[in-house]
């Protein structure tokens, strides 16, 4: 299981961090995370979920439940990711 999370300010990336942060601590759940900056202003966070976590995938989909909760995101795109 993965989720994106793309960001265009430095305030949201600092948001994101945070939340995923906080997130791992309270759940005690690490999955990888991978941040990459397409500029300085903007960039992109993605979690990823390794294979330890595929007996219990309740653990994954309740980690990125409480990501999109605790940032405001009602929108998902689950198309393709597009390069710039």
């Amino acid at each position: 299981m993965m989720l994106s999370i793309e960001y265009t300010n430095p305030e949201s990336r600092t948001q994101i961090c945070d939340t995923i942060d906080k997130i791992e601590r309270d759940m005690k759940v690490h999955p990888e995370v991978i941040h990459r900056r397409l500029d300085s202003e903007k960039g992109r966070y993605t979690i990823e979920f390794s294979d330890e976590y595929a007996l219990d995938e309740r653990i994954a989909g309740d980690f990125i439940d409480r990501v999109l909760k605790s940032l405001n995101i009602t929108d998902c795109d689950c198309g393709d990711v597009i390069e710039q």
